[in-house]
């Protein structure tokens, strides 16, 4: 529960007590710390599905049990199968579209975190134990996760609708970062100049870094015209940056995408 559903673990009366402490002949003895906000009633209807999946407890002995395996029973086979599909997802990540892109080396760094779910959005904070309003800071319609804020964000989607529109793509948002990443790199065969393509998404999701932060630590808001315009320029001044002795206007760097 405190990794799938961090933000509802810390709802939790008693956090300690243990599966068969919390389980009793009537169903799940449920105690939280207060009433749920509107925004995190989905959630806890997650949770909740979640958990009417469970079979119960039944008195017995401790065993160990195999995931992988139908009845319970390590198979060598299985865990063969299991390490190669690991490996094809360690090939499958993208690496170079998180270092090889021509931006500032601390924003990789931001990507790469960013790939992992590992940056400190409101849910990650929660899930080392701090209690927070689980909102998102943009548009404060649900809870604040890394793919929430960086794709599904009604406040981001104006940023991707920009250089969508000037372009003309039909592109489905991802449901993950690492998704989103692969499926832009698909995307640089509509485009005139790769180079300025790849560092799209980085702008963008550092643009709403930037604001969210803004909003959070300094209780400072802009506007969307202003989040936008902001994104517009700090896309033409790193691709400014790519081709030095080449500093084009903004309708130029627009136009070359």
């Amino acid at each position: 529960m405190e990794l799938v559903f961090p933000d509802i673990f810390n709802l939790v009366l008693h956090q300690q007590k243990t599966i068969a402490e919390m389980w009793t002949s009537d169903g799940w003895s449920l105690n939280f710390r207060r009433h749920f906000n509107d925004w995190e009633v989905q959630r806890v209807a997650d949770f909740l599905s979640k958990l009417d999946q469970f079979p119960g407890v039944q008195a017995g002995e401790d065993h160990l049990w195999w995931q992988d395996n139908s009845k319970g029973i390590f198979k060598v086979n299985v865990a063969y199968k299991i390490m190669n599909q690991s490996n094809h997802q360690i090939a499958n990540w993208p690496w170079k579209q998180i270092w090889r892109i021509k931006v500032p080396h601390k924003v990789s760094i931001f990507v790469w975190l960013l790939a992992k779910e590992a940056t400190l959005t409101v849910d990650n904070l929660m899930s080392r134990g701090m209690t927070l309003c689980s909102r998102c800071f943009l548009c404060k319609e649900t809870a604040e996760t890394v793919n929430h804020l960086f794709l599904h964000c009604t406040f981001t989607a104006h940023l991707w609708r920009i250089i969508l529109n000037l372009k003309g793509i039909a592109w489905t948002m991802s449901d993950k970062i690492t998704e989103a990443l692969s499926s832009w790199e698909g995307t640089c065969s509509h485009v005139k100049d790769r180079s300025r393509w790849r560092i799209v998404p980085a702008c963008i999701w550092w643009t709403i870094w930037k604001e969210r932060n803004s909003r959070c630590f300094e209780s400072l808001k802009n506007d969307v015209q202003k989040i936008k315009l902001n994104f517009i320029l700090l896309l033409c001044f790193w691709c400014n940056q790519i081709y030095s002795n080449d500093i084009v206007s903004i309708i130029d760097v627009l136009d070359s995408l």
